[in-house]
């Protein structure tokens, strides 16, 4: 605990960083249209986007829809619950 506050009161840190710097984002495209791989020191995610084209229904010929979907880890965010939307995304 003392190596830590003596690091923090220096503003160093294990790897050469001051204390205000972020880690540079590394990202890679592909292999698959639409995916990409980001990754902060060890920390990496993956994201993935697809679209498809339909028809719209007969009734509202002028509308569309957009639909968002999220798969996130219990490890990223404890209060998440794969399956159930977020009681803010109700409305």
């Amino acid at each position: 605990r003392d190596f830590l506050c003596q690091a923090l009161a220096e503003g160093q840190r294990l790897d050469g960083r001051g204390p205000n710097d972020a880690r540079a984002p590394l990202v890679s495209l592909g292999p698959a249209h639409g995916r990409a791989l980001v990754s902060l020191g060890a920390t990496k995610a993956v994201a993935v986007v697809s679209a498809e084209l339909v028809q719209p229904f007969p009734d509202r010929p002028a509308e569309g829809m957009f639909a968002l979907g999220v798969d996130l880890s219990p490890m990223a965010c404890p209060q998440y619950e794969s399956g159930r939307a977020p009681p803010q995304a109700a409305g």
